[in-house]
């Protein structure tokens, strides 16, 4: 008898453990951020659109001071208009990221970000900061992406 209570007391154990989600690693989260960030302004500086919004999830809203908030598929129409401007080109450094906190399938991030505005014959015209706060989410492919984007000049 004591045999069989030791067994069910184990199987409802195993059992009990099953339906926990995978232990995450944070610092490999945390690492994956990094990289999408960092890939961010090669993307926008090759003008590669879909590498722009790939960092953005579907229901991304983007807010930036003085004007609408934007989901995603309007952050990507003024993208492509951007790219196209026939009288000046827009350039991204690196990001400055400040901080990466992680909490299971979402993610903050405070970071900066430097954009050069150039005319066309490379004449800087404008160098601006943009102090960031941004909401992660991981996706169901595993992947992190912006929920929820706040850019602030400076």
């Amino acid at each position: 008898m004591q045999r069989h209570v030791a067994l069910l007391v184990g199987l409802v154990a195993v059992a009990g453990c099953g339906g926990q989600p995978p232990a995450r690693d944070v610092n490999e989260d945390r690492g994956a951020i990094e990289a999408a960030l960092q890939q961010w302004p090669k993307d926008f500086n090759a003008e590669n659109v879909d590498g722009v919004c790939g960092l953005f999830s579907a229901d991304a809203v983007l807010a930036f001071p003085g004007g609408e908030d934007r989901n995603r598929a309007e952050f990507c129409q003024r993208m492509q208009k951007l790219f196209v401007d026939p009288a000046r080109q827009f350039s991204y450094a690196e990001p400055d990221i400040r901080e990466v906190l992680v909490d299971g399938d979402l993610a903050t991030v405070k970071l900066f970000w430097t954009l050069t505005t150039s005319d066309k014959a490379g004449k800087v015209l404008d160098t601006g900061v943009e102090d960031g706060l941004d909401v992660f989410r991981r996706q169901p492919d595993g992947s992190w992406k912006i929920h929820v984007s706040h850019a602030f000049t400076q």
